[in-house]
């Protein structure tokens, strides 16, 4: 950001070049001349520009035919092009100058305040551009850092994990005959309390990782898809539960799967866990309408919260229930906001105490699945 905003003045008479620069020199920018068109491609080729004033009427290449060869090139694509001529101000010239790819087309004789005023909008762009660029770029580094770190992190955590959470198991294999029951309990305690911390440590990674994923987005994803996938994955690891699960035929969406599913998968999980203690555990996922939109929806009938907390949901480490009733990290809801957010969607809930909970979310929409004939949905942040 250190060096000045240039602008490239194109005319084939050195006396408007010189007059075009003498009303240009008192903005903060450089300016840079070209008496040819192909003396101007050369320099935007080169360099980058704020703005281009260009003359139409030049011998051997005019400026339409430069405007429409600079706009092909990626590298000058997004420069502003003024035209500044002295043809007839009709519409059929002013139509080929917004044809050939200019900004703005400027007929002499020329109100040197208007032209002046035109130049400075597009320096104060091109500085703003540039520095969101430069914000950008910090950022980048900025990510980059804290990824090494979380690595870093991950991994000195882990190491100590290892050996604690593998020496436990192994007294309580080999050596629980040792101890008294006092000891076997406190023993299976540090077992346990290492393999929650274990569990954190993956869900932190998760959430950090999540924040900086791009989504692969245009694909059309099905939701009944992967939801009957986790699904079934949880039926296979919980073989003792019956749990009455129903997915609405053909949702989709447009978004990136892999990080549908992780954002599924924790709703799924999280309605699996909290319907433990419902002696007719059910679990819904299913869509319906807002207005044009199309609302998605994991519902279940299991112990629900206080909506008076909801603000808290989706916030890492907040917790709605003990962990001594519930276990888990307090992550998986912000790693779900963090994905649908990350689609251009929104995401928030409606509970009461043991009634249920149901989270809705928006995503950019695949074909209109079918709506769900008696629900609806109360729109809100939670």
């Amino acid at each position: 950001m250190s060096e000045s905003p240039k602008v490239l003045i194109v005319d084939d008479v050195e006396a408007n070049l010189i007059a075009m620069e003498a009303l240009l020199g008192g903005l903060d920018c450089v300016i840079v001349r070209a008496g040819s068109g192909n003396d101007a491609l050369r320099w935007l080729l080169r360099h980058e520009f704020a703005a281009m004033l260009l003359d139409v009427q030049m011998p051997g290449m005019d400026g339409f035919e430069v405007a429409r060869l600079a706009r092909m090139n990626p590298r000058s694509r997004e420069v502003p092009i003024i035209f500044v001529t002295a043809m007839l101000e009709t519409d059929e010239n002013l139509f080929l100058g917004y044809e050939s790819g200019a900004v703005d087309v400027l007929f002499k004789p020329l109100n040197a305040h208007v032209l002046v005023s035109k130049v400075q909008v597009f320096l104060e762009l091109d500085r703003s551009r540039r520095r969101l660029a430069d914000e950008i770029e910090a950022h980048k580094r900025t990510l980059a850092d804290l990824d090494a770190f979380n690595y870093s992190v991950s991994h000195d955590l882990r190491a100590p994990l290892r050996p604690l959470k593998g020496f436990s198991e192994i007294l309580l294999e080999e050596h629980a005959q040792k101890l008294d029951d006092e000891g076997r309990r406190l023993l299976s305690r540090i077992a346990t309390a290492a393999d929650k911390m274990d569990h954190l440590i993956d869900d932190l990674l998760r959430l950090s990782k999540v924040s900086r994923v791009r989504p692969s987005a245009g694909l059309v994803v099905s939701l009944s898809d992967l939801a009957r996938e986790i699904v079934a994955e949880l039926r296979g690891d919980h073989p003792d539960r019956e749990v009455d699960f129903v997915a609405a035929a053909d949702l989709s969406a447009h978004g990136d799967a892999s990080l549908l599913r992780i954002a599924l998968e924790n709703l799924l999980r999280n309605a699996w866990k909290f319907t433990t203690r419902s002696p007719n555990a059910r679990i819904e996922v299913g869509s319906t309408t807002l207005g044009a939109e199309t609302v998605y929806f994991v519902r279940d009938n299991g112990v629900g919260f206080d909506p008076r907390h909801g603000d808290k949901l989706f916030r890492a480490f907040q917790r709605l229930h003990s962990s001594a009733d519930f276990e888990g990290t307090g992550i998986g809801l912000a790693i779900v906001e963090r994905v649908i957010r990350h689609h251009g969607g929104r995401i928030w809930a409606d509970a009461a105490t043991d009634r249920g909970a149901t989270f809705f979310f928006t995503l950019p929409s695949g074909r209109p699945p079918p709506g769900v004939a008696g629900s609806s949905v109360t729109p809100g942040g939670a």
